[in-house]
């Protein structure tokens, strides 16, 4: 049955409203953290936790939150994920505790799974043709924009304590957003805008379901509570073999005839396995760097969250003027662009940490705009072609399975990315730490970051060329978890 409002540029709006609290509360949370550490008395780990536990818990329900909507319309799981979202984020507001915030923001992770999930079927069940196109384009630019902007968006409300809330307001936030999204998807989205129709989406894939988040659970975990890697090598060994398992399960389910969680054969497809890994250390190494500059910056050299927020401007115009021009310099030069993208990056990042003990002079860092601008450039131009190329050799029959695998990997890799890179720089603080202390472990944490950039632009170099003609440019793929 066709919804009578089906197809209203007001359906788009629910999806949009949902992708920016999604990324407010990725970026934006980041930049409060010394803030809430010393409201809560949060050790470095539990500052560590306060992003992770959201966006492990995101990752690991993403899978399974678009097979809920399968099952049971993608309208009912996408206002009922809202609601959750903003009850959720009153709990996170109100945490008296710092253990408590971590599980109000597990509890957050999924309620925005189960509401980020459905957006892109939605969005492809509601338009077509160039009115698709449109409706991507605007849905990956919200994405990017508001993720790129969130430390801004979250400095803003931590200066202007509306209310007296202080960091609360990071949450708080949420709800008039997640009403005017109830009220515009209960309206707006049609009933039988899933892939299959409410009611006749088939049975959970529970042992994959559980396989999967058991396995990506184990290796972020104990890089978190460990006090070395070593110690965590057996767990996080454990993890791979459980993802393995998962593997295997799912081959075997989907060669019964099964449903199947995933296509695992999109793996197969060697610019979708490649463009994935980059994807994973492209997006870890952002929320690394944004985390330890925020706390580098904020708990160690007693800088304002404003000082945090303003030295992401360059990065972020860079980013944006990048992803701009990324079409014309993806024609020219092929996957080469993603090549030179992650290689500026790494510069960038090499250059920070070389020139680290600079920053610790009064006010705005100018001379950190250029090589900030060209991590941004380098981003943008990394992240805008990557998702058509991931894609360009996928089957037609398997783009549902890899639009649901590669939001999955982008939050997996962001979340191993904050555990990894938070656990290496507060493991480097002593006890005590002075303002040198967090510019010693930030310039070691900088340069960590700038070999994982070569690392990806080693592995970039794989992707196969001469994609550029095959790209589909009316594909569903676009990233949930642009930062």
């Amino acid at each position: 049955m066709t919804h009578p409002r089906s197809g209203s540029w007001l359906t788009l709006g629910a999806c949009l409203l949902a992708v920016t609290m999604q990324m407010i509360d990725v970026t934006a949370v980041t930049v409060a953290l010394p803030t809430i550490a010393r409201d809560l008395d949060a050790s470095g780990t539990g500052q560590v936790w306060i992003p992770t536990a959201y966006l492990l818990a995101f990752a690991c329900a993403l899978l399974t939150m678009a097979r809920a909507g399968e099952v049971f319309g993608r309208r009912t799981v996408f206002v009922t994920g809202t609601v959750l979202f903003a009850v959720t984020s009153v709990l996170c507001a109100y945490a008296p505790t710092v253990e408590l915030l971590v599980l109000a923001r597990v509890l957050q992770g999924l309620a925005g799974a189960a509401m980020s999930a459905q957006t892109v079927a939605i969005v492809t069940a509601a338009y077509s043709g160039t009115r698709r196109t449109t409706a991507f384009a605007l849905y990956g630019g919200t994405a990017g924009l508001t993720g790129l902007a969130g430390p801004s968006i979250g400095a803003a409300l931590l200066h202007l304590d509306i209310l007296g809330t202080g960091w609360r307001a990071l949450f708080l936030i949420n709800i008039p957003i997640s009403a005017a999204a109830v009220v515009l998807g209960h309206r707006f989205v049609a009933p039988g805008s899933e892939q299959v129709p409410a009611g006749h989406g088939g049975r959970f894939d529970a042992v994959g379901a559980a396989l999967w988040s058991i396995g990506a659970l184990l290796i972020v975990c104990p890089v978190m509570i460990s006090s070395s890697a070593l110690a965590a090598m057996p767990a996080v060994a454990l993890g791979l073999t459980t993802l393995a398992g998962f593997v295997v399960w799912e081959r075997r389910r989907r060669a019964a005839g099964a449903h199947a969680m995933v296509n695992i054969g999109v793996f197969g497809v060697r610019g979708f396995s490649v463009g994935c890994a980059v994807s994973a250390l492209v997006y870890g190494t952002f929320t690394g760097f944004v985390l330890t500059m925020s706390v580098t910056l904020q708990s160690g050299l007693s800088e304002s969250a404003s000082t945090v927020a303003a030295i992401t401007v360059p990065f972020a115009l860079g980013a944006v003027l990048a992803s701009a021009a990324a079409p014309i310099s993806f024609r020219h030069w092929d996957c080469r662009v993603v090549v030179a993208g992650a290689g500026a990056m790494g510069l960038a990042l090499l250059v920070l940490g070389v020139t680290t003990e600079y920053l610790d002079s009064a006010g705005f860092p100018w001379w950190a705009v250029v090589p900030l601008g060209v991590l941004g450039a380098g981003l943008g131009s990394v992240i805008a072609p990557l998702q058509s190329t991931i894609v360009a050799g996928v089957a037609p029959h398997a783009i549902g399975s890899a639009s649901g695998i590669m939001p999955t990997v982008q939050q997996v890799g962001s979340a191993v990315g904050t555990a990894v890179t938070g656990a290496v720089y507060f493991n480097l603080l002593p006890a005590e730490p002075v303002a040198a202390d967090y510019l010693t472990s930030q310039r070691a944490v900088l340069f960590g970051l700038a070999a994982t950039m070569g690392l990806a632009a080693a592995v970039a170099a794989a992707l196969p060329r001469g994609d550029r003609e095959s790209v589909d440019r009316n594909s569903p793929m676009v990233s949930q978890g642009a930062p």
